[in-house]
Formats: C-alpha cells, structure tokens, sequence
C-alpha cells in the first residue's frame, strides 16, 4: 500500500522487515526504465541527470565492481552540483553493465562496438549487474543485484537494421530487455526483469527501509 502527500511518498512493505517509512527521493538519472519503475510503485521522486558521461567510464576489472562505482559518482555529482534541491532528500543512482565473454560491458560507443556486444550476447547466457548507491544525509549504501540474460540470435539483416536503427544508443551491452521482446526477438531473464531493466526495486525497498530505521 503507498500514499502520496506533498511530495513524500510513504511506502507500506510487505516483507519481513514489517515497517513504514516516508522519503523524499531524488533519482539521479533520467533514464525512463528507471522512471517507469518507480512511477509504477507510486512513488513520488525528482530526477536529476547526473551530470557527467557515464559512458565515458571505462570499464575495468569486476563488473559489479564497476557498476557499483559509477552508481556512487553519479549519486555524489548530482548531490555537489545540485546541493539544495538534495537537502534533506534520499539520492537514489543506480548503474547497470553486463559480463559478456568475461569482460565488463557498458554502453557501447559506437555502431561496431554495439553489433560487437551482441553478437557476443547471442553466443550464451551473459550476466546483467546493477550496482546501486543510496545517500541519505552523511550515510551511504553501495549494493548489486545480478541477473542472467540469454538473446537468442537474430539473423544478420536483423541485427544489421536494428543497429542502424541507433535504438541500441545509452544501453548498457547495446540492448533494452524490454524493447528487444516488443520487437519479437527471443530473450530470456533468470533473475529479476528490473534489474535488467535498470532498477532492482525489491532490493532498493529494503535498503530505503533500513535507511529510514536508522534516521528515525
């Protein structure tokens, strides 16, 4: 159960951490997967775009690793470079990349680099990472949630058009999970969808909750 009121959304969780709690929540992303998810739970949230290119964010060694680091700098920008409209508020980042033929994956910053991801998408099952940062005044919490996502391959000229279509552009292995199923290719989620999605919301409900346990 959720009730909205001026701005502050309070979120009932049907879980065995049993308790009530109301945030005012920033999300430093204007990602629409991000948006939509939260939209859908009626909660009430400000987006901010981190303000700089995650993108360019090479990255290295473990994926969760990775995820989880870019989640952070995309909390800590938006809350220097917008410090009032973060008093007082919960920031919410998250970050999502892939492992795909061992190696951490973002976005792709090209056509070639897209069609490479894919094809190495289409060779097996690859996992999804979303690293998350929560900043509630001087506390932070960094966790992940990882899924395993298997594409089934499309043929050439359908991988060809989708990559000119540029649709792969600001998606992390050069795919959106839901998009790519609207479109009628064959892909398969072991795990939660809103993880690969870009927000794994039942993890996030419980560091909020654990959030506000210790602000009371």
């Amino acid at each position: 159960m959720q009730e909205m009121s001026k701005g502050l959304t309070t979120i009932r969780l049907n879980n065995d951490l049993g308790c009530i709690f109301m945030i005012s929540l920033v999300l430093a992303s204007r990602s629409t997967n991000r948006m939509r998810i939260l939209r859908r739970e009626g909660v009430t949230f400000e987006a901010i775009e981190a303000p700089f290119d995650d993108a360019a964010q090479a990255p290295e060694g473990v994926v969760e690793h990775n995820a989880m680091r870019i989640a952070q700098l995309k909390a800590r920008s938006v809350m220097e470079t917008f410090a009032p409209r973060c008093q007082g508020k919960v920031i919410l980042a998250a970050d999502t990349m892939c492992e795909m033929d061992g190696r951490a994956m973002g976005k792709p910053r090209s056509r070639e680099e897209a069609a490479t991801m894919l094809r190495a998408a289409f060779r097996g099952a690859h996992r999804v990472v979303t690293g998350v940062c929560i900043v509630l005044a001087e506390r932070e919490w960094t966790f992940f949630d990882e899924a395993l996502v298997t594409i089934e391959a499309v043929s050439e000229e359908k991988l060809q058009t989708y990559i000119e279509s540029d649709v792969w552009q600001g998606r992390a292995g050069g795919y959106d999970f839901a998009d790519r199923i609207d479109h009628g290719w064959r892909v398969h989620c072991h795990g939660d969808p809103d993880t690969v999605a870009g927000l794994p919301w039942r993890r996030v409900k419980e560091f909020l909750a654990q959030a506000e346990k210790e602000f009371q």
